[in-house]
């Protein structure tokens, strides 16, 4: 996860708070919160592929698609949750079920 400072973190919450697509783009927004704009961002316990804001608890998902490799934000709109399972399907098409069901990961 990339830290940023204060007046970076500011402009890039300003950026993507009201407009999210692209966040899965941007290393950066890994550690800040759109919701209350805070960099105190950590892992979720538990659950590698979601981070969790210190500040005000807003939980969201971001890791590394294993098919592709490709940043999965479940803040953006290009990342929508699966139906089935409920991660975020990546821009590639897979998600933790279609791959399961493929075969193709694991």
């Amino acid at each position: 996860m990339e830290f940023c400072d204060r007046e970076t973190a500011k402009k890039l919450f300003e950026r993507y708070r009201s407009k999210r697509d692209g966040i899965r783009t941007s290393p950066e927004m890994a550690s800040i919160c759109l919701i209350c704009g805070s960099v105190h961002i950590v892992p979720k316990a538990g659950d590698a592929r979601m981070l969790v804001c210190r500040d005000c608890g807003f939980a969201f998902y971001r890791y590394q698609c294993d098919l592709c490799g490709a940043t999965v934000d479940g803040r953006d709109p290009h990342n929508p949750a699966c139906r089935e399972c409920g991660l975020r399907t990546c821009s590639c098409g897979a998600c933790g079920c279609s791959a399961k069901i493929k075969g193709e990961l694991r």
